[in-house]
């Protein structure tokens, strides 16, 4: 953005910083309606003057009413406005200002962000609601969710999705397996790649992994809703607790994903098996990556709609299946021969099973050592960024810190191996019982280790012997860890 970035938001803001008219001690502030007052909860540092701060952050987080979007829904805590469609609005230009003029100011250790004081009330009252609930039977009954792409539109039917999953889990799979071994995999995406949350519609309240580290959460956390209650003490049914509750799935904070989460269907305890099966759906793998995320899919799909044999007009179509085969979960596929025969609305039911199953009969992902692209530039670069010092920079995170068990591993990829994955991955250790599945079925009840090797759960003797006879065979090692 050319100029001044403060006058291409709001003048007045500007002017006012001009004045320079807040005395140094004063806890008021002016807020963006020009009304000179002090905040109901949060403290601001005598060097921050407020510029840009939404006005709810002078409201109380513990009696404020959040803002609701589409079909009275709330997102992202409630914190964000909604255009004139009701679809929530980042006002991405006003945030990203304020953290660049803010970013000396506070360190989050000895003086917190404003933003991040409000936020942290939520996540602590949250917390304490939740720690109240009981949950009945609620974690041994199987739930029917309908999986849906928000704001995708269908090609011939306004009212219909076009791109969707019908799916069985337990209302007791822990939030993380959810995503890493079931959400991830049946819509094709790259495990440990990409910061994920879940919102409860009902008040906005989010959940997501906790220390994540990947990219888009380093660099767009500000616009995805500041701070979320760490998932891994939460299951499917503290957020879903009856037959037409929603839950709000944001992936990628960068390309922006987004999905509705419905409860079809809550089944009785005595016919729940605590299984994932995936029952159907709409559409192919969705793009993961190379800047493309729902908006962006939307336009994609709506210029490929638009090329027709009859009006000879085939570039939208073309370029949006070499879009499509140049991200990062399909630049190892073969691209079709002819694209204008490619559909984007066919859905491989049997790959998808078999892509779900894979990512059971596996370790969880570590989010705090997610997948990065990192690409050498310059002569000795390469071996310059594989020094333990460079990858622990990366991390965040010592070697000597790293959990017993795993490891950081970088795979050499791109045509020419000019680039590498960087990421961290579990060896020998095993997953944390509470938040693993069964490898075969993906329940999460009864999980016992298996007796040889230790490094996979079941949930019974029927899963273990079926799949000991399927893969784990092979696999198991028979050296206990």
């Amino acid at each position: 953005m050319a100029g001044d970035p403060l006058r291409a938001v709001d003048p007045f803001l500007v002017e006012r910083k001009a004045m320079s008219i807040i005395a140094p001690d004063s806890p008021c502030r002016f807020t963006p309606k020009g009304e000179y007052k002090k905040p109901a909860f949060v403290k601001f540092d005598p060097e921050d003057d407020g510029a840009l701060l939404d006005e709810i952050f002078w409201e109380d987080p513990l009696t404020f009413t959040p803002r609701r979007c589409r079909n009275g829904y709330v997102e992202h805590w409630g914190l964000y406005p909604c255009d004139e469609d009701k679809i929530t609005e980042v006002p991405i230009i006003r945030i990203q200002t304020r953290k660049f003029t803010t970013q000396f100011i506070y360190d989050d250790k000895t003086k917190i962000l404003p933003e991040l004081q409000f936020v942290n009330a939520l996540i602590e009252k949250k917390i304490k609601e939740l720690a109240q609930v009981d949950l009945g039977d609620l974690r041994r009954r199987d739930y029917t969710l309908y999986v849906a792409v928000s704001f995708l539109e269908h090609p011939t039917d306004p009212t219909a999705h076009r791109y969707w999953r019908r799916i069985r889990v337990s209302g007791g799979l822990p939030l993380g397996v959810f995503a890493d071994k079931v959400l991830t995999p049946v819509w094709g995406w790259v495990r440990n790649l990409h910061a994920h949350t879940f919102h409860d519609m009902k008040d906005g309240a989010m959940f997501g992994p906790k220390d994540c580290n990947s990219i888009d959460i380093m660099h767009h956390m500000d616009n995805a809703g500041y701070a979320y209650i760490p998932e891994e003490s939460y299951c499917i049914a503290h957020i879903l607790r009856e037959p037409g509750d929603v839950m709000f799935y944001h992936y990628d904070f960068g390309d922006n994903w987004f999905l509705d989460i419905k409860v079809e269907d809550i089944a009785p305890v005595e016919s729940s098996t605590g299984a994932v099966v995936v029952f159907g759906g709409r559409g192919g793998r969705l793009p993961d990556g190379d800047r493309v995320g729902t908006w962006d899919w939307q336009r994609y799909l709506k210029k490929a709609d638009e090329s027709t044999l009859e009006s000879d007009d085939y570039d939208g179509k073309m370029y949006a299946v070499a879009k499509l085969f140049c991200t990062t979960n399909y630049n190892d596929l073969e691209p079709p021969r002819n694209p204008l025969t490619y559909s984007f609305d066919y859905f491989d039911l049997a790959e998808c099973r078999a892509e779900v199953r894979a990512a059971l009969d596996s370790k969880a992902s570590l989010p705090y050592a997610s997948k990065k692209f990192i690409t050498p530039i310059g002569e000795g670069s390469l071996e310059k960024l594989l020094e333990l010092n460079q990858v622990s920079s990366r991390l965040g995170i010592s070697f000597k810190n790293l959990k017993k068990g795993t490891a950081v591993v970088q795979t050499m990829t791109g045509p020419d191996g000019e680039q590498f994955i960087e990421e961290g991955i579990v060896t020998t250790r095993r997953d944390n019982p509470a938040n693993t599945a069964c490898a075969r079925c993906g329940s999460p009840h009864g999980l016992k280790a298996c007796g040889r090797c230790g490094q996979r759960f079941y949930c019974g003797k029927t899963c273990q012997t079926n799949h000991w006879k399927e893969t784990h065979k092979l696999d198991c090692k028979t050296k206990k860890h």
